[in-house]
């Protein structure tokens, strides 16, 4: 029943891109990443390659558009993409039937055309920073594994703001003593990170509006509002604000396109388990063993009337056990997870390589 209901959701997609490819006159190419708690993926360097193969499929055309879901990646992997898109079109266009963040608003700035549904979602594309000298998260050396958290820029700013706003320290000397303060938390290296990022996604930003735009004060006011002014990274901007209020050109799709393009994303929220935690202990059930495949980040395309998909998979055993501890007089069922495989497959028609 689960294999069938599988090729049912493929051959749904399938119709779905091609009337989405006709409805635009375009060649579509699908781009999920996934938020699903416990299994989330982001937009990194290895979907360039992946991407590159659909598009030499695909061949030259005049309109290419991207259809995008993601919670957002590296923003350098976001700006060779767009480049590696343009490429292969005369116009590119990004669709967006829902969310579209941080690297994947970043994205969308390249694009002659951000057409988005009345649900799409933007976002700021000021940078949180990963590095070795980021700080430890509270509690994670008690665990016996350090967890760093990471660093924004927004979060260095207010903490600087708040000293000088609602404090009202003005003069050089208490500023320098909160640096101190903030260096002594942070490490200086980590800060530095943190800020020459803003200014990288600054710069790839503007770079990116200026493939289709020529208008100055324009693309100023866009970058400052999405890289400094909105209030935290996680911040959703609508269709209506997105116009308005940033200044971007936003295409409202017509009622037909924005179904499909809706219908389109519920497919794979549905495939990937977008909205549905990880829960070993429901996969495994009643058995005491299993090995459970993971779907969790989807290229897609069409070639030829064969959809052509690039899957991130993880492949994991999960082992029920019997765990006691020291004064406990029953033993609890515990689940033993062991990651068998983990990367990208290329599937077409049911064949599946590795």
């Amino acid at each position: 029943m689960q294999g069938r209901r599988v090729i049912l959701t493929v051959k749904e997609r399938k119709e779905l891109i091609a009337q989405l490819e006709e409805k635009l006159s375009a060649r579509v190419l699908t781009l999920v990443t996934g938020d699903r708690q416990g299994m989330e993926t982001r937009i990194a360097p290895d979907i360039l390659p992946l991407i590159s193969e659909h598009l030499s499929r695909i061949g030259s055309t005049e309109n290419l558009a991207l259809l995008i879901y993601t919670p957002g990646g590296d923003s350098i992997t976001g700006w060779g993409l767009v480049n590696l898109l343009r490429q292969y079109c005369s116009k590119l266009k990004v669709l967006i039937p829902f969310r579209s963040l941080s690297c994947g608003t970043l994205i969308a700035l390249g694009a002659d055309e951000i057409v988005m549904g009345k649900r799409g979602f933007l976002s700021p594309i000021d940078p949180s920073v990963a590095s070795p000298f980021n700080p430890p998260a509270p509690g994670s050396d008690q665990s016996g594994k350090v967890s760093l958290l990471t660093v924004s820029v927004e979060d260095m700013i207010g903490f600087l703001d708040l000293a000088r706003k609602e404090i009202g320290l003005q003069t050089g000397e208490s500023m320098v003593e909160v640096l101190k303060i903030l260096a002594d938390k942070v490490h200086p290296l980590a800060l530095g990170a943190v800020y020459r990022a803003r200014e990288q996604n600054s710069s790839l930003a503007r770079r990116l509006l200026l493939y289709h735009s020529n208008d100055e004060a324009k693309i100023n006011q866009i970058v400052r509002q999405l890289t400094q002014e909105l209030p935290t990274h996680n911040y959703l901007i609508g269709r209506s604000e997105a116009t308005n209020e940033i200044g971007l050109d936003i295409i409202a799709p017509s009622h037909e396109v924005e179904e499909l393009m809706w219908v389109l994303y519920k497919e794979y929220e549905s495939w990937l388990h977008l909205t549905s935690p990880v829960s070993a202990e429901q996969d495994l059930g009643t058995d005491d063993n299993k090995v459970v495949r993971y779907e969790r980040a989807a290229i897609e395309s069409l070639n030829n009337g064969t959809l052509v998909q690039h899957i991130y998979i993880t492949d994991k055993f999960l082992l029920k056990m019997n765990a006691t501890a020291p004064g406990m007089q029953k033993p609890i069922d515990q689940v033993m997870e062991r990651v068998i495989y983990q990367g990208w497959i290329l599937q077409e028609i049911g064949e599946v390589a590795r």
